[in-house]
């Protein structure tokens, strides 16, 4: 074979060596953008998820800054954290407060998450690319409007808010006091610049009784009682602290709790205030009406043949559809409804007999609801405050937003 020949061959045969380096090179570039920058976007999205979580857990608590940055910190990707992702490597979590334009701000209204973590290639190391870092960010408000709102707060002050799941006394009251303290909490999240609040009760007080006093299940019978003890007002908060002095928020320090269940009358009066003079045409009519048992009587000033004494949970049914109609919001909340093993949660007439057609409390009270999503249930008796902060947080249209556009 000639020499030239040889030589040929052996040039042919770098350059297929040099054409499969030149491959190779390519295709793990290649399973570098397919798998490498595939699991970053997908870390991306983890990540993000986790940055909404968190923002949204952290707004709320606001207005206190000290808690949302706590409460987001708590609901990030970070190690140990409730929202701590498996599927995602180390995260560095760092958490902010701030004052957003679209609404009252006192002393912040927004809470910023931004995440970062970095995920290592496998591919990529060819290209000389060891790691991506993926960053995400997300800020929740709250409030997130400063849409004017009336709000009615009416509470459950019967006997069973001082007894225990099984019927026995509770000298320290400690249904009442969850109450107290939720209702408290609510307040706290409300901007008197914009939110008139009221306060009524169930059972009422006399005409000459003070709100402070220890109700009983004969209050319900003059037509003169008062179920509405606080009237609309703003001056709950002094800055960003609960006012001490203000009737709405020493009046709802001083309840006490006695006698039986009825809720018509309460919600109608509560919506009487909020077409008062003292409400608004303007703003949003809201009321939150909180029990924890069954309707199972009714002011004597009707007849035994009315369905306030014979249907006492049906007829608060119909009194909230009658006040829903009007385009008030309704919220309800059932506390501890299967307390003394069930007996709570069942409706009954005026004489005892079981109400008919049989409804229980539960029921009730999620059809006095505007909605499925404006009723809340604590099946056990404990801390209520997470459910009002929840509710303000609605109220207030907490949600994600862009704050770099606002």
């Amino acid at each position: 074979m000639p020499l030239t020949t040889t030589l040929l061959r052996r040039d042919e045969r770098g350059q297929i060596v040099a054409l499969l380096a030149v491959t190779l090179v390519v295709l793990l570039g290649s399973a570098a953008l397919v798998i490498d920058v595939g699991r970053a976007y997908l870390a991306k999205r983890h990540l993000q998820a986790s940055a909404d979580a968190a923002a949204t857990a952290g707004a709320l608590e606001l207005p206190d800054p000290v808690a949302a940055v706590d409460y987001a910190e708590n609901y990030s990707g970070r190690d140990g954290a409730k929202n701590d992702n498996n599927k995602l490597p180390s995260v560095t979590t760092a958490v902010q407060t701030k004052c957003l334009s679209l609404a009252p701000c006192s002393p912040v209204n927004a809470v910023v998450v931004e995440q970062t973590t970095v995920v290592p290639t496998i591919f990529a190391k060819v290209l000389g690319i060891d790691s991506f870092t993926v960053r995400a960010k997300a800020t929740a408000c709250s409030p997130c409007s400063s849409r004017p709102l009336d709000i009615m707060l009416v509470l459950d002050r019967t006997g069973s808010m001082c007894q225990f799941s099984d019927g026995s006394s509770d000298p320290a009251c400690t249904d009442l006091q969850n109450a107290r303290a939720g209702l408290l909490e609510f307040i706290q999240y409300m901007d008197p610049t914009i939110h008139k609040i009221g306060f009524a009760v169930f059972p009422p007080r006399t005409s000459s009784g003070s709100a402070c006093s220890t109700p009983a299940s004969s209050n319900y019978n003059s037509t003169s009682s008062v179920y509405t003890v606080v009237q609309l007002s703003t001056n709950y908060k002094v800055g960003s602290s609960l006012n001490e002095s203000s009737q709405l928020v020493s009046t709802i320090r001083c309840q006490r709790g006695g006698g039986s269940t009825a809720y018509a009358n309460a919600i109608e009066r509560a919506q009487a205030e909020l077409q008062s003079s003292r409400g608004r045409p303007y703003a949003q009519d809201v009321i939150v009406f909180f029990s924890d048992g069954a309707a199972n009587t009714g002011p004597t000033y009707y007849s035994t043949s009315s369905p306030y004494r014979r249907q006492p949970c049906q007829q608060g049914v119909n009194s909230a559809g009658v006040i829903k109609a009007t385009g008030t919001i309704v919220y309800t909340i059932g506390y501890d409804l299967d307390a003394s093993g069930g007996s709570a949660n069942v409706c009954r007439s005026y004489s005892g007999s079981l109400e008919s057609p049989a409804i229980t409390a539960y029921d009730a009270l999620r059809n006095m609801a505007t909605s499925p999503d404006t009723f809340y249930n604590r099946p056990n008796p404990g801390d209520l405050t997470r459910i009002y902060t929840e509710i303000a947080a609605e109220i207030g249209g907490t949600r994600l937003v862009d704050d770099g556009t606002l």
